[in-house]
């Protein structure tokens, strides 16, 4: 296993609020991660709906820097 292979396909579960990385051809996951911080950005945002939708940027944010750092890392090798 290498961490391009653990971590090449990650995504962000916004149902979850977790990152999983897909590791099977068949569809089969990985949970890599647990996007936190619901107690601080409740309080953040007027409603309820802006500190979700904030949570679920944040986790696609994440999930796509470690794309792109996997996928710049890879290409050098």
């Amino acid at each position: 296993m290498t961490i391009e292979k653990w971590l090449k396909d990650v995504y962000y579960d916004k149902f979850g609020q977790y990152l999983w990385s897909k590791q099977d051809a068949d569809g089969g996951s990985q949970m890599i991660a647990d996007i936190r911080g619901w107690g601080a950005l409740q309080h953040e945002f007027k409603t309820e709906e802006e500190a979700e939708n904030f949570q679920d940027e944040v986790g696609e944010f994440i999930a796509q820097a470690i794309r792109e750092k996997v996928e710049r890392d890879f290409k050098k090798k």
